[in-house]
């Protein structure tokens, strides 16, 4: 089956909102696409994802599952990041490594982050795409989710935000999406000609 029809998503922000000197940490927009099996999350940058081994790309998934109230990432299994999807909760989240070929997938429990090693990310001289199992999201066609993406190095929290326009340099400030996450709904793909 081919992929059902991508949804895009641009940074409100654009190219330029992190100021911290590195276009790989700097977003313009974000694509959404599915499969028969797997979501897609393609975040277009202004520079190369691979060029260093401390870009780190983020997504945090909500279902609103657990009556919403989700977790942050300062639970245990997380990455140690002051992160957070206060409304709706984040039920999952996917953090990539592009230099490495490598990435995490955490799932909440209601109680706890469960980690597991997530699918290959993908990656151009401007993108990098994160790929997700729908049914390790429990997700089948109609489904919709709200979800935020971000850039990170490693010791710093959020650099660029899917989910607003702030301008941010290097920084470890706590982040919360809060109202701003975005939605997507699983798509029924086109049938192969």
């Amino acid at each position: 089956a081919l992929p059902a029809r991508a949804a895009n998503y641009a940074d409100p922000g654009g190219i330029g909102d992190f100021t911290g000197g590195n276009p790989e940490l700097d977003m313009s927009s974000v694509t959404v696409n599915n499969d028969v099996t797997t979501l897609y999350i393609t975040i277009n940058l202004g520079g190369n994802p691979t060029d260093n081994t401390w870009y780190n790309y983020l997504v945090g998934i909500s279902e609103n599952l657990y009556g919403g109230v989700g977790g942050n990432l300062n639970g245990p299994g997380g990455w140690g990041n002051d992160l957070q999807m206060s409304v709706g909760g984040m039920d999952f989240f996917l953090g990539a490594y592009p230099y490495w070929g490598t990435s995490d997938f955490y799932s909440w429990d209601g109680a706890a982050w469960n980690w597991s090693s997530g699918a290959a990310p993908t990656s151009t001289s401007s993108s990098v795409t994160i790929p997700v199992s729908l049914a390790a999201l429990g997700l089948s066609p109609g489904n919709t989710i709200t979800f935020d993406v971000w850039t990170q190095s490693s010791g710093n929290n959020v650099l660029d935000a899917l989910s607003d326009s702030t301008s941010r340099t290097w920084n470890n400030n706590p982040f919360d999406t809060g109202a701003n996450a975005l939605s997507y709904t699983v798509q029924v793909p086109e049938p192969a000609t």
